[in-house]
């Protein structure tokens, strides 16, 4: 057991209370047994974070496990990435498209200046016209051409003669010479002088238009002038600008571009005044809300699905295929 003294000295008092001094304890330690072991106090406050130890060195990775699955396709684009620099690889040509209609006629070239090659001369004619008047005489006489080699035809035979009488019948006969060889003559060369041309005589009165109809002769060559100039894409196309419900459509539209803007529905009618050829066209642009829809006004018109311009924006080519038939090519609907 611990004894403990207390020992005050004094040095002050007041009153009888001592207002300063000294006190000493002093304890005078026994071991005595020990006591039971307390109870655990309540655990105190956690004290301050210490500073943060040096990063240890890093651990060997794992294996990799196995993925997961597929999470579901994400619904937010992401921002675009940047444009690659230009492919200096020139890709396959894609396979051309369908041809589209023929455009308007440009106007007529001016006349070739080129005189193109003369075809050949036909066949002669088999119908002999009549013969004109004979002209009169030359009075140059030409020369004397050679001499013809001996004819080999026979003349006719002169009429016989009256039958004289007949004499006394001789009673000599003489021996009867031998025969002469044949002998034909060289044939003359031809001259090579020409006579000078006799006056051409005056010209005889046309004769009746033949009947006859002659061969015809061959057909002579194709000869293509030269081609003109070529139209330009710079050319600004003609606009008509109409704003109404209803508009048909005229001549002067020929190779125009037809625009048609209303918020109510508009009818454009295609008639049989507008005199177009095979291969003429003109174009139809919807501007407005309102649907443009193409009627025929006794013209014959066609188009698949239908005749009507789908929606605002929508244009159209009206195509014509001969007098007064027409084919609508475009954005349509029924």
């Amino acid at each position: 057991m611990a004894t403990t003294n207390i020992v005050i000295t004094r040095t002050t008092e007041t009153n009888g209370l001592i207002t300063s001094g000294v006190v000493t304890v002093v304890t005078t330690s026994q071991s005595g047994p020990l006591g039971a072991t307390g109870p655990t106090g309540p655990q105190g406050a956690t004290g301050p974070t210490g500073p943060t130890g040096p990063t240890g060195s890093q651990g060997v990775t794992g294996p990799t496990g196995p993925t997961g699955p597929t999470g579901a396709a994400s619904t937010v684009t992401g921002p675009t990435g940047p444009t690659g620099s230009a492919s200096t690889v020139t890709g396959p040509t894609g396979p051309t498209g369908p041809t589209g209609p023929t455009g308007p006629t440009g106007p007529t070239g001016a006349n070739s200046t080129v005189t193109g090659p003369t075809g050949p001369t036909g066949a002669a004619s088999t119908v002999t016209g009549p013969t004109g008047p004979t002209g009169a005489n030359s009075t140059v006489t030409g020369p004397t051409g050679p001499t013809g080699a001996n004819s080999t035809v026979t003349g006719p035979t002169g009429p016989t003669g009256p039958t004289g009488p007949t004499g006394a019948a001789s009673t000599v006969e003489g021996p009867t010479g031998p025969t002469g060889p044949s002998v034909t003559g060289p044939t003359g060369a031809a001259s090579t002088v020409t006579g000078p041309t006799g006056p051409t005589g005056p010209t005889g009165p046309t004769g009746a238009a033949s009947t006859v109809t002659g061969p015809t002769g061959p057909t002579g060559p194709s000869v293509t002038g030269p081609t003109g100039a070529a139209g330009s894409f710079a050319t600004t196309q003609t606009v008509n600008t109409q704003t109404g419900t209803t508009y048909t459509l005229l001549t002067a539209d020929l190779g125009a571009m037809v625009t048609l803007s209303n918020a109510s529905a508009v009818t454009v009618t295609v008639g049989t005044s507008l005199g177009f050829s095979a291969g003429q066209s003109l174009d139809l642009l919807s501007l407005g809300a309102g649907q443009v829809t193409i009627a025929a006004g006794g013209a014959t018109l066609t188009g698949t699905p239908g005749l009507k311009l789908r929606t605002q924006y929508s244009s159209a080519t009206l195509y014509c295929i001969g007098s007064n038939s027409f084919v609508l090519i475009g954005d349509l609907s029924a």
